[in-house]
């Protein structure tokens, strides 16, 4: 293992009570009078750390100091901070007048992201303004374009703009202006662009603008860019573009003979031996399946796509040159167009040695109305691990609306029995399983009538609830307690045990400072004990930064693949907390033996929960630490969250610019050598190491 550590970086007093405000997320105002220090950096931190508090009342003490600052760095963080508090007529017309006598990259983008709707138009002229003036140069006009696109309809005056900027030599505003046009609405003033969005799709200098390319000609949905993206994919080498154009054929209202051809071609060549040709032709059978269940086909084309899904010899196991994860997923499709062999193919990759193809077998059975495939995944739920089990409740979920909207099918799971077993299964199911993501899955599924169905079973399942809310105070379980305590208040439990143990969950709670948590038991407390109900006081988040680690943290980490090896440089100056929290798991082995748990082709790769579920963690949540640093490349490694403030332990790798991340998921390093081994990532390779090295 590589020798130890010396320090990286070094954070002033000053930062640190910056640091530490902002993590405990209070008085952003008491952050203000560091915006005019003499010391750059600590002026930079104080805006970014009003930017992540996100307290709206101070916007306008801000923009008067945005509007005295003379240090471009600090400004420009000042603009970040006051585009995160987002739209504001009087911070946009103040931008807008300062963007005009000094305009920068951030304070554009500042603008875009506090336009109103109603002031997008003219907000976005300001940068064709400030370009004709020759005041900023392409890159920063393909940038703030791009912002606008993310957060504004793409206006006939920006793609005029846009049209101009195509033509310029540096890739990295090529594949911006590609990107912007790829988020314009499918208009006509789109449609007339077809030259230029065909140049971007055939550009010789970056597959980053073939990409993004490839989904701005998706939009026309007409046959010459059918025809461009049919010829574009048989010439293309770089993998990524192909799964672009693939993507950019399901946005299509109809499908046609060459993309049927194309989808096959990348079903045909995803062979066993070659990861990369499993991504495009994953890809494939997710937009075969999206046309399928959307009605977009015609009569006719639904005939093709039925004989070919049939013929192909994959969906039913029989096929031993293509990877066997995609045949698989091809299942769902060939199950809603009835083909022959459907059940067969369920039935055979239910029983295959790798649970990612018992999965997709389980999830093509959910578009069944069968009662048969319901009974067959209730009764064998326990032979399974937590993984399987969590997208089996998801699939009896799924096939319990069906119940609810067919008569006849619920009427057949009610007389032989498997409705009950069912109900029991979700009531009871913390019982047989102390996991936290199935126990959550399950309690999120109780709330519905049909399963709670009658007085009997609303007294078995507020027994049952009572009995799990003090099992899950433990921090891993916190989400199956807030579905345990909104079953609970759903059911309407008053009784005085409900009250004792929303009590005892209440000081928990209050202990993690989880604000959501709190806000649901003390809104059922209050339907208990009546709106006078007397709680403890909340307790302010207090942070307790060890500043001798922070300060001592790696330069880098080696992430180690079974076979394969990913270097990161971790960006501690900028997430610092962040990174010290996951300094600290790679040290207590908390990543060792992961799975890679999700892998979207082109997007990200995605691990750091042991479970494998992607709906675990270590127990605890850490802040959001949101920076002008953007996803403008292959390689950004981001924490992955449902919310700001909720991030853990889950990380993901990006595989190419993914701009509307930017702002929206912490940027805590970056991949500086195996990128290769990362795009050889699938579902279920297995993380054999991680360490911090010098």
């Amino acid at each position: 293992m590589p020798s130890a550590i010396s320090a990286q970086v070094h954070f002033s007093p000053d930062e640190r009570r910056i640091i530490t405000i902002t993590d405990e997320r209070r008085d952003a105002d008491s952050l203000l009078p560091y915006l005019t220090s003499p010391t750059i950096k600590v002026a930079w931190r104080a805006a970014i750390g009003i930017a992540n508090i996100g307290d709206t009342s101070i916007r306008p003490a801000l923009l008067q100091y945005f509007l005295s600052e003379l240090r471009d760095s600090v400004s420009d963080a000042e603009a970040f901070a006051l585009g995160m508090l987002g739209p504001d007529n009087t911070t946009y017309q103040s931008l807008t007048e300062a963007a005009s006598r000094h305009p920068t990259a951030e304070r554009l983008k500042a603008i875009a992201r506090t336009a109103t709707k109603a002031d997008s138009t003219s907000a976005a002229k300001i940068v064709g303004k400030l370009a004709d003036q020759k005041k900023i140069d392409a890159l920063t006009e393909a940038d703030a374009y791009l912002e606008f696109a993310l957060h504004h309809e793409v206006s006939s005056r920006m793609m005029n703009d846009l049209d101009m900027l195509a033509n310029n030599d540096d890739p990295n505003v090529r594949w911006r202006v590609a990107c912007a046009f790829a988020r314009a609405d499918d208009s006509a003033d789109l449609v007339a662009r077809y030259p230029k969005l065909k140049d971007l799709l055939f550009d010789q200098g970056s597959a980053n603008v073939r990409m993004f390319g490839a989904l701005a000609l998706g939009k026309l949905h007409d046959a010459r860019a059918s025809s461009a993206l049919y010829r574009a994919y048989r010439g293309e080498n770089d993998w990524r573009v192909r799964v672009n154009i693939l993507r950019a054929f399901g946005q299509f209202t109809s499908m046609d003979s060459l993309m049927l051809s194309t989808l096959q071609l990348a079903v045909g060549t995803a062979l066993r031996d070659s990861a990369i040709a499993l991504q495009v032709g994953l890809a494939a059978g997710d937009v075969v399946d999206a046309f399928v269940a959307s009605g977009r086909l015609s009569h006719e084309d639904s005939v093709s796509l039925r004989d070919w899904l049939d013929g192909f010899s994959g969906t039913d196991g029989r096929n031993d040159e293509i990877a066997p994860a995609v045949a698989a997923r091809l299942t769902a499709p060939a199950v809603r167009l009835q083909t022959p062999t459907f059940r067969d193919a369920i039935r055979g990759y239910a029983l295959y040695h790798d649970p990612i193809m018992r999965n997709y077998a389980v999830l093509a059975a959910s578009t069944c109305v069968d009662s048969g495939f319901f009974a067959s995944i209730l009764e064998t739920m326990s032979v399974f691990g937590p993984i399987e089990q969590v997208v089996r409740l998801e699939v009896l979920d799924s096939m319990w609306g069906f119940a609810k909207r067919i008569p006849s099918f619920r009427k057949v799971l009610e007389a032989n029995h498997m409705a009950n077993l069912y109900r029991g299964l979700l009531i009871h199911i913390s019982d047989a399983v102390r996991d936290p993501a199935v126990d959550e899955v399950a309690l999120s599924a109780l709330r519905d009538s049909t399963i709670i169905c009658d007085s009997g079973k609303r007294v078995e399942a507020t027994t049952q609830l009572e009995k799990y809310i003090p099992m899950f105070l433990n921090g891993r379980f916190r989400d199956a307690l807030l579905s345990a305590v909104e079953d609970d208040a759903w059911l309407g439990d008053t009784s005085m045990v409900a009250d004792q143990v929303l009590r005892i969950a209440y000081d928990t709670a209050n202990g993690w400072g989880d604000k959501e948590l709190l806000d649901t038991i003390e809104w059922q407390l209050k339907k208990i004990e009546g709106t006078g109900a007397k709680l403890p006081k909340r307790i302010p988040r207090v942070s307790h930064i060890n500043w001798s680690d922070l300060e001592s943290l790696p330069k880098n980490m080696v992430l180690n693949f079974i076979s394969s090896t990913v270097q990161l440089h971790l960006l501690t100056d900028e997430a610092p907390l962040t990174v010290l929290n996951m300094v600290r798991l790679t040290r207590d082995q908390w990543f060792s033996g992961n799975i890679v748990h999700r892998v979207v082709p082109n997007f990200v790769i995605q691990s750091g929960d042991p479970s494998g579920t992607g709906w675990e963690g270590p127990g605890y949540t850490i802040r959001s630490e949101f920076t002008p640093r953007e996803y403008d490349h292959e390689g950004m490694i981001g924490m992955a969250s449902d919310g700001k403030d909720t991030e853990s332990s889950q990380w993901f790798i990006t595989q190419c610019p993914t701009p509307h991340l930017d702002a929206r998921y912490t940027i805590w390093a970056e991949v500086t050598d195996g990128m290769d081994n990362v795009f050889q990532r699938k579902v279920g390779d297995k993380i054999d190491s991680v360490f911090p090295i010098h």
